[in-house]
């Protein structure tokens, strides 16, 4: 774990999805959540499918909190916003109760708007892949 999630995302229960950013660099990140049975986004024991892109968006907040961190800014990234969701394919239902693993990297930047590639696995099987359009 890098730093506190709380440190890095303005997101807070039940909103928070993502649990720890675990690696960063200055154009990829990972990070990982598990989603038990009475969590926000689980609904007839089963993760929504809005909560994976949000894993991911929120995933990218906690790098850019990072970075910033690491630039001298203090507090979270606040100031983002998503645009658009592209290619997004649920390729398995995410199990309840097990580590899920976030990966995304920034595929182009212009200006303020910033594309990124995502997935999300669990014990190297792939639940969710696809694009996220970001304000960031």
């Amino acid at each position: 774990m890098l730093a506190a999630i709380e440190t890095l995302i303005p997101h807070r229960a039940p909103m928070r999805f993502i649990d720890a950013l675990t690696d960063c660099t200055d154009t990829t990140a990972r990070a990982h959540t598990h989603f038990t049975a009475d969590h926000f986004a689980v609904a007839d024991g089963a993760v929504l499918e809005a909560a994976l892109v949000e894993c991911l968006a929120q995933t990218i907040a906690a790098a850019l909190g990072y970075r910033g961190r690491a630039s001298g800014t203090t507090g979270a990234a606040n100031h983002g916003m998503l645009a658009a969701v592209s290619n997004f394919k649920i390729h398995a239902p995410p199990p309840l109760d097990q580590l899920l693993t976030i990966e995304v990297r920034e595929v182009k930047r212009l200006g303020p708007m910033l594309l990124i590639a995502g997935t999300i696995s669990c014990a190297e099987q792939l639940i969710a892949s696809g694009e996220l359009s970001l304000y960031a």
